[in-house]
């Protein structure tokens, strides 16, 4: 019998340098349907909204990748961060829509494997200090703010969604110095005491290496992202993971 494994991709951004998505895609044809159940943590492009309408080439290409795996009985989840706007929240049991994703969770996804539980959310809450952004955040998710959008054409829409990505950038430029380590301890404390997961992911803060804390039998681990070196986890059924590192091509050819 195949060993099931979750692949764990934090923060993408896809869509900001030439070929970022290509690379993706070719990363994920190495995968196997029938083993790897993929797990975005969110941000997987640059800025992005989910209604197709709205989708430029580059997320039609993604998502044509993404239903093929799909069709080939692979599993996909996406953890709604950011800079994904506008998605509404779906379980593995609801009727599928355009976006080929088996799941998708605007807060915390929750999987079990065997006894013990792995929740994942992207981040961005985690820092409660960050009050303005998280004033921003609410707005944004507000289903008045989608409306009016609806209302608009999709070519002001597209727009719009860089101005939005200008908004993101400035509304904690001072809270991404450094790490919120004491907020990160808290909300570790906190999903522990909603979920009791044995291993808790989060993305966002785009760490070179993983940053893993520990409270009573819960292990949180800050999930370093993949644009910067094609960083990725790959957690087994026993929910033990591992960092590797997806070697492009075409990205050591840009290098040489």
């Amino acid at each position: 019998m195949l060993e099931k494994k979750i692949i764990v991709i934090s923060d993408p951004h896809l869509s900001v340098q030439s070929g970022d998505v290509e690379d993706m895609i070719d990363f994920i044809n190495t995968l196997d349907p029938r083993i790897h159940e993929i797990l975005f943590l969110g941000d997987l492009f640059h800025i992005w909204a989910g209604p197709e309408k709205y989708h430029t080439s580059s997320v039609k290409m993604m998502m044509s990748c993404l239903k093929k795996y799909q069709q080939q009985q692979g599993k996909t989840h996406l953890v709604v961060g950011n800079r994904d706007i506008f998605f509404k929240e779906r379980t593995h049991t609801d009727k599928p829509d355009h976006l080929p994703f088996t799941s998708i969770s605007k807060d915390f996804l929750v999987l079990k494997r065997q006894d013990k539980t792995l929740v994942a959310t992207h981040g961005d809450t985690i820092n409660s200090l960050d009050k303005r952004y998280l004033k921003w955040r609410k707005l944004v998710r507000h289903p008045l703010f989608r409306l009016l959008f609806n209302l608009m054409p999709v070519w002001w829409v597209k727009k719009t969604m860089f101005k939005l990505e200008t908004e993101i950038q400035n509304t904690n430029i001072e809270f991404r110095h450094e790490f919120p380590t004491e907020e990160w301890q808290q909300f570790l404390q906190s999903v522990y005491t909603e979920f009791f997961p044995h291993l808790l992911l989060a993305g966002h803060f785009h760490p070179k290496d993983p940053i893993i804390n520990h409270y009573k039998s819960t292990t949180g681990v800050i999930v370093p992202d993949w644009n910067r070196e094609f960083s990725y986890l790959e957690i087994d059924s026993q929910l033990e993971y591992q960092l590797c590192h997806y070697s492009s091509m075409n990205r050591q050819k840009q290098l040489s």
